[in-house]
């Protein structure tokens, strides 16, 4: 099988490409990754030839514009990047009858009215920010690619740049003395990047018939205040600080509780791990002196 992902050195698409590269199944895939070194996803041309030279069986569309605040201050190059690159990439996967898999996010929710379990694929989205308008967009342009499937996830960690990942950022104040400062009024689903490109490798294959839409995240409900917590108690540091979404002075809206329902997916792949699970492995590589994303 021939896997073209975008966002290749992204958070998300490092974690494939490593997942891909060590599960004996996928290790010998031709795997092309391009990225923002390679083209602007948001060059029409630039997209149409490298698909149209690759030939891909799959396209995992991981690229994105996905600072929120940036986003939400100059929304043209967001737009450009979550809409005109998805629709880009879409017409070549549909040229080429490609399956396309598009990475999308809880901030097409408005976090008012999550169920039980958190927002489910039957919700109706109501996005609150540009960014989450735009992958929106992006969503409903993937639509017309016969084979697609349209996965949403959230809060992600497990990289290796601080500036990205909160979880690191937290970790390595936290190892230098420091007490960072963690917003306890917002909650989601925290989701270690490994799980998350474990569990999109094994939808890679489209004989799996796994189309449409799902939800992928590590299970449970948590604040990045919460999850502080856990993380100090585990590397044994002072407790991080408690922070408003108020006083973090936030541009434009945020969903207040975005917690995604991976119900339907552990049909197809498996029952996704709980955070506290996930935070406890991805500690045991921080204490190893490993940050890199690693599946267990």
């Amino acid at each position: 099988m021939r896997v073209y992902l975008t966002g290749a050195d992204g958070m998300l698409g490092t974690a494939l490409r490593q997942e891909l590269a060590t599960r004996p199944e996928t290790a010998d895939w031709p795997v092309l990754g391009v990225s923002l070194a390679d083209f602007d996803i948001g060059d029409e041309t630039a997209v149409r030839d490298s698909i149209d030279a690759f030939r891909p069986d799959v396209v995992v569309h991981t690229a994105a514009n996905a600072v929120v605040d940036s986003c939400e201050r100059d929304p043209a190059p967001a737009l450009r990047v979550n809409v005109g690159g998805t629709h880009h990439v879409a017409e070549a996967c549909r040229r080429h009858g490609s399956r396309l898999i598009y990475i999308s996010s809880d901030y097409v929710f408005d976090g008012r009215a999550p169920g039980p379990a958190g927002y489910n694929e039957s919700d109706v989205p109501a996005p609150v920010s540009v960014y989450g308008l735009s992958k929106l967009g992006g969503e409903r342009i993937v639509e017309a690619v016969p084979d697609h499937l349209v996965v949403r996830t959230s809060w992600l960690y497990g990289g290796t740049d601080p500036r990205l990942d909160q979880v690191l950022a937290a970790a390595e104040e936290f190892l230098d003395g420091g007490r960072p400062r963690l917003i306890d009024d917002q909650f989601s689903s925290p989701t270690y990047l490994p799980d998350l490109a474990s569990a999109l490798v094994r939808l890679l294959p489209g004989a799996l018939a796994v189309r449409g839409l799902l939800h992928i995240a590590n299970r449970g409900r948590a604040s990045w205040y919460q999850v502080g917590m856990a993380l100090a108690e585990r590397l044994g540091t002072a407790h991080p600080v408690p922070m408003s979404m108020a006083e973090a002075g936030f541009v434009g809206g945020r969903p207040r509780d975005s917690r995604l329902d991976s119900t339907r997916a552990a049909a197809f792949v498996h029952a996704m791990p709980h955070w506290t699970d996930a935070l406890a492995r991805y500690c045991a590589l921080l204490t190893a002196g490993d940050r890199g994303p690693v599946n267990h």
